[in-house]
């Protein structure tokens, strides 16, 4: 979080306010849907305590959270799900909001031309299709910008492959459903190949879409959002017309069922979208 905001900060000195309201938007975009996630989660419980789950959100800590009570075992009745999904749902959080579309932990350097003088500064490189977008319309181009496209692939496609790997190992998956969870075997060997594997495959996947869907948005963005929208309307209206829009997410009513269904399915659709099968198996896993 705090990388996040230095990176709009010096988005706003260099006079790119384009960029800074567009990471800000996706950085909100993400809270909001954690937010969500992390109330469906806590409702049960007082009030104290889902303020204080709120609060680990807002504070950025969700992550490390997660990963603790997944490690030490934590369970709690009260929870609508268990910890490994929990934490499961924040990392494709994370990586439909921020790591596909926008951001990513990277350095990279951008040139400021002044009239008396030109100086280079470093800020946060954005992250997948935003980084190919301004590697094909910038003017300059290095090998070090091909570098760090590929390192930003690399990096969702190992967040995405080990969501879905994570559920896999799960004892308690697999004892629940033998039938569809075991594809990930048991040797050292065959666990690691089997990830490396996964990981390439959402690589490629992810490295074919972002191309594609950047060369088409330096053509015309106005274009690129036309399609991308019409994609998720025929998408969404394909779960309605099968009565499938709020099947994923039983025990809740009202309107809030509604909204974790569209955060879901939006959530879902980016991420098969671009990192492919390994994300595809882990939400036809979680709902199984």
């Amino acid at each position: 979080m705090i990388t996040d905001i230095f990176v709009i900060r010096d988005y706003f000195r260099i006079g790119d306010t384009t960029s800074a309201y567009t990471l800000m938007a996706m950085i909100g975009l993400s809270i909001v849907a954690q937010l969500i996630i992390a109330y469906v989660q806590n409702r049960k419980k007082s009030k104290w305590v889902l303020i204080s789950e709120l609060l680990i959100v807002l504070s950025g800590l969700k992550p490390a959270v997660d990963a603790y009570r997944v490690a030490t075992g934590y369970s709690n009745e009260l929870n609508t799900f268990d910890p490994l999904v929990d934490m499961s749902f924040g990392k494709a959080t994370e990586l439909a909001c921020e790591s596909i579309p926008g951001l990513s932990s990277e350095q990279m350097k951008i040139e400021i031309k002044n009239i008396p003088h030109t100086k280079t500064i470093k800020i946060g490189s954005p992250g997948s299709l935003l980084q190919v977008y301004v590697y094909i319309t910038s003017p300059k181009k290095a090998t070090f910008h091909l570098v760090s496209i590929l390192i930003s692939t690399m990096t969702t496609a190992f967040s995405s492959a080990m969501v879905s790997f994570d559920q896999d190992v799960s004892v308690k998956n697999r004892k629940k459903n033998p039938e569809f969870y075991g594809y990930v075997k048991d040797t050292s060997l065959e666990r690691t190949s089997t990830f490396l594997v996964m990981m390439l495959l959402a690589a490629c996947h992810n490295l074919s879409r972002t191309i594609g869907t950047a060369l088409l948005l330096a053509v015309s963005g106005s274009t690129t959002f036309v399609i991308m929208g019409a994609e998720m309307a025929v998408y969404i209206g394909f779960k309605v017309l099968r009565n499938d829009l709020v099947l994923w997410v039983p025990g809740l009513e009202g309107a809030l069922k509604y909204i974790v269904a569209m955060i879901l399915h939006t959530v879902v659709k980016v991420l098969v979208d671009f990192t492919g099968e390994s994300t595809l198996c882990l939400f036809l896993q979680l709902f199984r």
